[in-house]
């Protein structure tokens, strides 16, 4: 009840609401037992787009709140070896913290799993083994992790703290992210995925919160989706790193186990929409946009930006089929559309690629170009022979026929 209140206090701040509709909405609260911002959407009050950033705003600001009152505390709290900072972000599975690790006098990222999955065995178990196994992975473009471990009962895992930005924060500051910059950024993520996937593993949780910029412009992957399991349903209603509907693929969303790289690869597609639109692929409520991922095809990115290289749109549109049969099957060919796109953009611009392995790369992805072509025409070719072969043959048996025939009228 407080958190309607507090909502109806924005609302009504924002000039959204008046007080009178404020007191009606909550009676319906009180009698229903639904959110206020339910009741405001299903009144008319304020549409659904306006009442999900009013609840996100309203989250932000309680999570200020929180980590300024807890900051004094936490500078003096210590997990295992590791002195908790600040907190720097939270989910449904737990919370982040900027932390020192003592013994390597190295700041680090500290994620620690709240208290209701630490006392389920399933998930504890689960969190530990993976968290390991992401341990063991060492790529430039990804959030090395340190550590996984349990303390006085607290589990947690430390990794790589980047001093940057996500993302996200571009999105959020220059809505349609320029277009070199894209590439650039969709190139190191697909150079990540390529390493992901020859070590076996699907990331499951791309999207731009989750792609991190240093200062010299090196884009990490991080906060792998660990668990995939019977939890992804419930960890989706609460808005966790594994629940952000607007990335995910649609063998995800159905809720399938065997997830392969063409999953990160629509999650990736639909990133990039985003970056480039400065709005996601669909909005709505979360099951809507759950839906859409099943059902609705995505709007034309050609249309809603016009000046985008067509070669990248339809890169894009590939990403985001529905069936991972029609998708890009591997990372590799994906940065090699990528690599021609970025080329022809780059040709308008009068930017080439300068350095010897991206010169490199462009030769190889254009050999193999070169090699499907000429693997199509051999086929057709000798499609073409075949279909010559079965028109011949009803002629050749015609003939036959006739000269039969002949003969033996001749010699009866």
């Amino acid at each position: 009840m407080d958190e309607d209140f507090r909502y109806g206090q924005l609302a009504i701040e924002a000039r959204l609401i008046t007080p009178e509709q404020f007191d009606h909405a909550m009676t319906e609260v009180k009698k229903n037992g639904q959110a206020l911002r339910t009741i405001l959407v299903k009144g008319s009050y304020i549409d659904e787009q306006t009442a999900t950033r009013l609840y996100k705003a309203l989250q932000r600001i309680v999570r200020d709140e929180r980590a300024k009152s807890e900051a004094g505390l936490l500078a003096q709290k210590q997990i295992g070896g590791y002195r908790l900072i600040r907190r720097i972000g939270e989910g449904g599975m737990g919370e982040v913290y900027l932390a020192e690790q003592l013994n390597m006098h190295r700041q680090v990222a500290l994620k620690v799993l709240h208290d209701k999955w630490a006392y389920d065995e399933e998930f504890r178990k689960r969190f530990l083994l993976e968290a390991r196994a992401a341990g063991k992975l060492s790529h430039h473009n990804l959030i090395q992790v340190y550590d996984v471990g349990k303390y006085q009962g607290v589990y947690y895992f430390s990794m790589e703290y980047v001093d940057g930005v996500t993302v996200e924060d571009l999105i959020d500051h220059e809505g349609e992210v320029p277009l070199e910059r894209v590439f650039d950024i969709s190139l190191q993520v697909c150079n990540a995925l390529r390493y992901l996937s020859r070590e076996h593993i699907v990331h499951r949780d791309i999207k731009p919160a989750n792609i991190m910029i240093t200062k010299d412009n090196t884009v990490k992957l991080g906060d792998f989706g660990f668990i995939q399991s019977g939890y992804d349903a419930e960890l989706m209603q609460e808005g966790t790193t594994l629940g952000t509907p607007d990335y995910i693929s649609p063998e995800q969303a159905r809720g399938d186990r065997n997830l392969d790289v063409r999953s990160d690869i629509y999650s990736l597609g639909a990133t990039l929409f985003h970056m480039l639109n400065g709005d996601p692929m669909f909005k709505g409520s979360c099951s809507k946009v759950m839906r859409d991922h099943l059902d609705t095809i995505p709007p034309d990115l050609g249309k809603l930006r016009p000046n985008l290289p067509k070669d990248l749109v339809r890169v894009i549109a590939a990403m985001v089929e529905k069936d991972p049969a029609d998708r890009y099957q591997s990372a590799e060919d994906l940065i090699s559309d990528l690599e021609m796109a970025k080329i022809d953009a780059a040709g308008d611009h009068g930017s080439l690629p300068s350095t010897r392995s991206q010169i490199m790369h462009v030769i190889t992805a254009e050999k193999g170009r070169i090699a499907q072509l000429e693997e199509q025409i051999i086929q057709e070719g000798q499609r073409r022979k075949i279909m010559m072969v079965l028109m011949i043959i009803p002629w050749t048996l015609t003939v036959l026929l006739v000269i039969t025939l002949a003969l033996f009228m001749i010699f009866g």
